[in-house]
């Protein structure tokens, strides 16, 4: 008998005792959950908030049917998760709607590691700090990620209009904010110019511990 492979077997061996299926699930998605928190949030709330997610995984393994794919399970775990921590983090503010402010609006705090290595990479991270949660969470999905509309639409529970809307929206805010936050204009050119090279960077260099 073959080995499972895709996701859904892996879950599916697991979810019956195997556990070295297990194992290789979270490492095949630990990266990408721990990119999801570090863009938003200091390293250790990352790595906490990385665990609770797994956790929850491993808690409502029997509710998952598989009626979604695993990364959209997985996220809507981590969106969940980030959500409560920010609104454990302004309790005295019980009616605040989060998917509405930004990470910069929420002093969340940064990655406490140098991952930022080049001026635009550091401007790129701080535009998109600036962007609603909603919209980074989407923009993130989709050019990171690679998920698509209607996935990203199931994480973030929006209709798929509104998230073909909101990208098309936070991929134009995030020039305008690389624009506000810089007078130097050859920054700025390189930097939108170059978008997917400097965004890739980023990417990557957000999964790296330590």
């Amino acid at each position: 008998m073959a080995e499972p492979t895709s996701d859904l077997e892996l879950f599916e061996a697991w979810r019956q005792g195997d556990q070295r299926a297990g194992r290789e699930l979270f490492a095949r998605h630990f990266d990408a959950i721990y990119r999801f928190f570090r863009s938003k949030i200091d390293d250790e709330s990352a790595e906490e908030l990385t665990q609770q997610t797994f956790m929850g995984c491993v808690k409502g393994r029997e509710r998952y049917r598989g009626d979604a794919s695993f990364r959209t399970y997985l996220y809507t775990i981590a969106r969940n998760r980030l959500y409560t921590h920010i609104r454990d983090r302004n309790r005295r503010d019980a009616v605040i709607e989060v998917g509405q402010q930004s990470v910069a609006d929420l002093d969340l705090g940064s990655p406490t590691q140098q991952i930022a290595v080049k001026r635009e990479h550091q401007l790129l991270l701080r535009a998109m700090r600036r962007l609603s949660l909603d919209m980074q969470i989407a923009l993130e999905l989709h050019y990171w990620e690679g998920l698509s509309v209607r996935e990203i639409a199931e994480v973030i529970e929006t209709p798929e209009g509104t998230i073909k809307r909101r990208l098309q929206r936070a991929r134009a805010r995030l020039d305008e904010l690389i624009t506000e936050l810089t007078e130097d204009i050859e920054l700025r050119r390189s930097t939108t110019a170059n978008f997917d090279q400097w965004a890739g960077e980023l990417r990557a260099r957000l999964a790296q511990k330590g």
